[in-house]
């Protein structure tokens, strides 16, 4: 496994969707990543471009990520880049179709960060019936209850 972890801020509305196939929530969002670095020759700092990562969350973790992340929100992000890549077909006789590459990012965990803002933790309750079940099959459906 190729997993990396980027620190970000949530550049978009998150956008919660259910997959038609299986029913699986799956919710995509971006993160900006800016960073800066200092000038060796006039010792100030120098922003750099900001750099956007897609990412790609599934199934019950999805839901969690919708229900607590919002824009503008600090989040560190760790998880896999994989091929989202796509063949565009042109509708113009003669032309070759144009292959789009892009990646996004698996995301395998994704914690809110707290340098600069302050977090309310609910922890997810399972009954051991909806344990089992997310083992055998990944999902499980859960209720939310404030830690505290």
């Amino acid at each position: 496994m190729n997993e990396n972890t980027f620190h970000g801020t949530v550049g978009r509305e998150i956008r919660l969707n259910h997959s038609q196939r299986t029913g699986t929530a799956v919710v995509n969002f971006s993160i900006a990543i800016n960073s800066r670095r200092r000038d060796q020759s006039t010792g100030q700092w120098v922003d750099r471009p900001t750099v956007w990562k897609d990412v790609v969350v599934f199934g019950q973790f999805a839901e969690n990520v919708y229900d607590t992340l919002t824009t503008g929100m600090h989040v560190t992000v760790t998880g896999e880049e994989v091929d989202d890549s796509y063949t565009k077909e042109l509708d113009q006789p003669g032309r070759d179709d144009v292959v789009i590459r892009r990646t996004k990012i698996e995301a395998r965990d994704v914690a809110v960060s707290l340098r600069y803002q302050k977090a309310t933790v609910e922890k997810v309750q399972r009954s051991r019936e909806q344990a089992g079940d997310q083992q055998s099959n990944g999902r499980a459906t859960t209720a939310p209850q404030q830690v505290g």
